[in-house]
């Protein structure tokens, strides 16, 4: 199986400690599990407070193909990630 790792770059609408809080929960992270997925990275930008990046390694093109999805839009943003301009750039070895 090849790993893949996904990078988001993104803005927040809360601030990083709520969006951290968020996706260190026990609930997300049982969600991340059940995909194969664990937070490679977290972490947010010393300029701008507002942006955020987290690194996720799991199975080629799962966590792409649910963040494309338009239906998974209030959930990502359930978090305080701001969907549009989000940047996913994908890295395998």
């Amino acid at each position: 199986m090849t790993i893949e790792t996904t990078v988001l770059n993104f803005k927040l609408s809360n601030t990083y400690e709520e969006y951290e809080t968020y996706m260190m929960a026990p609930e997300q992270q049982a969600m991340f599990n059940e995909m194969g997925v664990k937070i490679f990275f977290l972490g947010k930008s010393l300029d701008d407070p507002t942006s955020a990046t987290v690194m996720f390694q799991g199975p080629k093109n799962v966590l792409y193909d649910i963040f494309i999805n338009p239906q998974t839009k209030p959930i990502v943003e359930a978090s305080g990630h701001i969907y549009e301009g989000t940047k996913i750039t994908r890295w395998v070895c």
